[in-house]
């Protein structure tokens, strides 16, 4: 499975109140244009490979960037969805790698914040 398949799955099972509609890599139209809804979107940020021996290498640094649109009607603490989804890949073996502050977007008047967790995979066969 890919970093963002991964991803999405753990969000998923996390069952975090307060997010409406995860994606991953595109998000639909209606979403795109909801502003009743938080929505995340979940890409691709680095898949390096890494541990390299016998001219190959045996495992990937990867990451994967997200991003949450908060609903305007939100009335959930936005800090009580943001520890749930680190809590939820800290304990799915990912790290945080990095937290941006909360923004306030111009266009939709919504506040946004981007998360960036890694992990490294270790592939069990060569290709």
């Amino acid at each position: 499975m890919s970093a963002v398949d991964d991803a999405v799955s753990i969000i998923s099972q996390a069952n975090i109140a307060g997010i409406d509609a995860i994606e991953g890599n595109n998000l639909p139209q209606e979403l795109v244009d909801s502003k009743d809804k938080t929505v995340v979107l979940i890409t691709d940020s680095a898949n390096d490979p890494s541990s390299f021996g016998n001219n190959d290498f045996w495992a990937l640094n990867q990451e994967v960037e997200v991003q949450i649109w908060y609903s305007q009607q939100l009335d959930i603490d936005l800090e009580t969805i943001e520890v749930a989804l680190m809590k939820a890949f800290v304990h799915s073996n990912w790290q945080v790698a990095a937290v941006r502050q909360r923004i306030l977007d111009p266009v939709s008047s919504q506040l946004f914040n981007t998360f960036y967790f890694s992990r490294t995979k270790i592939l069990k066969e060569t290709i």
